[in-house]
């Protein structure tokens, strides 16, 4: 008998030391793998249509009457937004590669996978192109091994296995292709910094991109950044703008915003400010650095906000929104960071921030106390995705996300209501 429960014990010792062998937990991995396509690719016939469905939106424009809607890789929905409860689609200008637009006067300025293009629209069923200027991103997606450009990105996820007690991995490799790791750490949003600062309304404007834009006008001046620079361009012609300088940044470069005599880029390591009191020639300021992340930027009197995320080409999975001081451009200062679901684009009017989150929807924060603005949510509007979003007036909110484009009454933020939709498929 004694023999008997010593060879149970240790039947039971080796299955209860197998159970701890096998102890795994399963994490999250994505990737984003690069599309390709050498030069003989990049020189797409461009053309015009009465109009086609909404299928995958990237960014908006607005000038006056009209709002573009990037059709990413594709081209551009124009729409006729004289009456807000019913917008029109007029045409769709087909430009392969096309995801930045801007709209001056009847000048489109768009880009495609390497060109600027300029579109007449004085005749806004007939479009014509009046310029091309080549090499707008230059080398920044040429890929001199391949001898072809990175056009896209390709997103595959999948999940690893860790040994319970062992250290997780940052990055796997599988089959060749390196896939990083979706569960890392949030950074600085455990104690926001006090802070105590007015708001103001932001001035009206006859148009404008959204905090998502590589591009803006500014006066009689066009502004493009690609990857690691600026170029500016003398818009004094709009059918044919002159390259007159090129203010040269740190790599990964991806938004613009100007605010009053300044210009802010976001890059996926920090917000470059820039002074542009003579825009021909805008001149450095400082960098305010923070985790490597996509990165959006909005300005509103002395205060920015900077929504950071994990995406296609930042590298981490950083999802949160910071605060900066910018009382003092020479020294910007972080006041607050809060975590967020996948934060994309954002707009900012009076007390108010609009907030994309994805596929989280829109949340809508009450800044008025920049410490509790985490703790300050008016309302979350969840059935829809949202990318970009840009505040026209207190009245008026344009929304773009991965199920349509919308418009918004937005005089009581508690309570937003909807004025119409263009959803995809129509």
């Amino acid at each position: 008998m004694k023999h008997l429960i010593l060879i149970v014990f240790a039947a039971l010792t080796l299955f209860l030391n197998s159970c701890e062998d096998n102890c795994v937990d399963t994490y999250q991995f994505e990737a984003y793998i690069p599309v390709y396509k050498n030069a003989k690719e990049l020189n797409p016939e461009i053309t015009f249509e009465s109009q086609r469905s909404l299928e995958n939106p990237g960014k908006i424009y607005y000038y006056g009457q009209y709002i573009l809607i990037n059709e990413q890789h594709q081209g551009i929905h124009i729409i006729d937004n004289s009456d807000i409860q019913s917008p029109q689609k007029i045409g769709f200008i087909n430009i392969e590669g096309n995801l930045d637009i801007a709209l001056k006067d009847d000048y489109i300025y768009a880009d495609d996978y390497y060109n600027l293009i300029i579109i007449d629209i004085s005749d806004i069923q007939n479009p014509s192109i009046t310029n091309t200027i080549p090499n707008i991103r230059e080398e920044a997606y040429f890929d001199e091994v391949r001898q072809a450009f990175i056009v896209d990105y390709e997103h595959k996820k999948t999940e690893v296995e860790v040994e319970c007690g062992d250290e997780i991995p940052f990055e796997k490799e599988i089959d060749g292709v390196f896939y990083y790791n979706t569960n890392v750490f949030r950074i600085g949003i455990d104690q926001p910094v006090l802070f105590d600062a007015a708001n103001g309304a932001i001035p009206e404007v006859a148009g404008g991109g959204g905090s998502l834009a590589r591009v803006a006008f500014i006066g009689e001046y066009f502004y493009y950044v690609n990857n690691y620079a600026m170029k500016v361009f003398s818009a004094r012609d709009l059918s044919e703008p002159d390259l007159i300088n090129t203010v040269y940044l740190d790599w990964g470069v991806e938004t613009i915003f100007p605010y009053k005599e300044n210009i802010f880029i976001g890059a996926n390591d920090g917000m470059h400010i820039l002074d542009n009191r003579d825009p021909a020639n805008p001149q450095y300021i400082s960098t305010f650095r923070h985790a490597r992340a996509c990165d959006p930027v909005v300005v509103q009197d002395d205060v920015a906000y900077v929504t950071l995320r994990d995406g296609t080409e930042c590298q981490n999975f950083i999802n949160q929104l910071d605060v900066v001081d910018i009382r003092d451009l020479e020294e910007p200062q972080l006041l607050a960071s809060f975590p967020m679901d996948h934060p994309h684009g954002l707009s900012v009017r009076d007390e108010t921030l609009y907030l994309c989150e994805g596929e989280h929807g829109l949340k809508i924060f009450n800044i008025s106390n920049l410490e509790e603005i985490h703790e300050n949510l008016i309302s979350h509007i969840q059935d829809i995705g949202a990318y970009d979003v840009i505040s026209i007036s207190p009245e008026l909110l344009l929304l773009v996300g991965p199920n349509g484009f919308y418009q918004y009454d937005t005089s009581n933020p508690k309570s937003l209501e909807l004025l119409s939709a263009i959803k995809i498929g129509t």
